[in-house]
């Protein structure tokens, strides 16, 4: 548990001096020189937040709820004896790493993950962030990059929605559109983001649309039935399981929600109203607050909304930088801290249980 806190500590100290504030030099013949010395400290940075993250997550071994699962589900994309039922972009990902690398090389493909999940995340976090140290200490707290190490696949999708999501914001639908489905191809639930977010975009809370909050929580409350014929169309093999298929309240992430969404209505005006970007991230709290509270019955409903919920990195920085009072501003910023600073380390207090296992953290660099 202290590596990771060290981790996370050193990681943040080197994302403070990242700022993304500021004019960016175009593109020269001949190539892009950095403009000035903060798009060269930039640049240090995120590199060295890149190689920590990666190494970290790259030379770990049995690290992970479902570590040793991947493994064998390698040995049967090999072999071909047993049906997997791995998305085609990560069974080809397979084929030509442990073709390169030799059969049952699984520790490669754990690299190439770990190496593709880091950049997409940092990338994103980057691009979208108005306040990139508190955006990504949020990231960092909130868990995410630690439970990349277990369902790889599912997380690289988040890494590439960080990434993708810059293209809704510029209107460019098509690319977003590409970038979701090549993530599609390693995770398919990654698919719902496309209406998700572009609804999330065009969305504008009025009187004339304010009714579709209580609509969407009594059509869920309600349509339970017909939701999980549906999801059983998508998850066949999902019906009846013991662990996936059960129903589940998540207190801490309706309260997650509830808070953020608290937060951002005291300051709507002036840090979310006319900025399509925290309006998105608005309203995609909102969609997460209304699963989590009235859709608790939908599969894995955490692994839906973390789709979601990865805007809180984005949107609290968003709102917390529009805070005119200094008193309030340093009060309700030292509280998103200490409450993520209390959330990471229940966090990891509770990743040794079996359905985590991040704990203890063990390298297969000394064996």
């Amino acid at each position: 548990m202290v590596l990771y806190l060290l981790v996370t500590a050193f990681t943040v100290l080197m994302a403070y001096f990242v700022n993304g504030v500021y004019t960016r030099k175009p593109y020269i013949a001949g190539g892009r020189i950095p403009r000035n010395r903060q798009e060269m400290l930039n640049l240090v940075f995120l590199a060295g937040i890149f190689t920590v993250l990666f190494s970290l997550s790259a030379l770990r071994i049995g690290i992970g709820n479902d570590y040793w699962t991947y493994r064998y589900q390698f040995l049967h994309i090999i072999s071909g004896d047993t049906e997997v039922s791995f998305e085609i972009g990560f069974k080809a990902l397979v084929i030509v790493l442990q073709g390169l690398f030799g059969y049952d090389n699984y520790r490669i493909v754990f690299a190439a993950m770990a190496f593709l999940t880091s950049l997409f995340f940092i990338k994103g976090l980057f691009d979208s962030s108005d306040w990139f140290v508190m955006t990504f200490f949020l990231f960092m707290a909130s868990g995410f990059y630690f439970m990349s190490f277990s369902n790889v696949r599912y997380y690289f999708a988040i890494a590439v929605c960080a990434y993708a999501i810059k293209f809704v914001f510029q209107r460019n639908h098509v690319s977003f559109v590409l970038w979701i489905v090549f993530a599609a191809l390693f995770h398919k639930s990654v698919l719902l983001v496309i209406p998700a977010y572009l609804i999330a975009y065009y969305l504008k809370w009025t009187k004339r649309t304010v009714w579709l909050v209580p609509a969407a929580c009594l059509a869920l409350a309600l349509g339970k039935t017909v939701f999980r014929r549906l999801m059983f169309v998508f998850y066949p093999y999902y019906e009846g399981d013991l662990i996936l298929d059960v129903e589940r309240v998540s207190y801490v992430n309706i309260a997650k929600c509830l808070a953020v969404l608290i937060l951002s209505m005291i300051y709507y005006r002036k840090g979310i109203k006319g900025n399509s970007r925290a309006e998105t991230f608005f309203n995609l709290n909102l969609f997460a607050l209304i699963l989590y509270s009235f859709g608790y019955y939908i599969l894995e409903t955490s692994r839906i909304c973390n789709y979601m919920v990865l805007g809180h990195v984005f949107l609290i920085p968003a709102v917390l930088r529009k805070i005119e009072d200094k008193r309030q501003k340093a009060f309700f910023t030292g509280s998103v801290i200490l409450a993520y600073a209390a959330y990471l380390v229940v966090f990891l207090i509770k990743s040794r249980e079996s359905t985590v296992m991040l704990l203890p953290y063990l390298t297969w660099l000394f064996t």
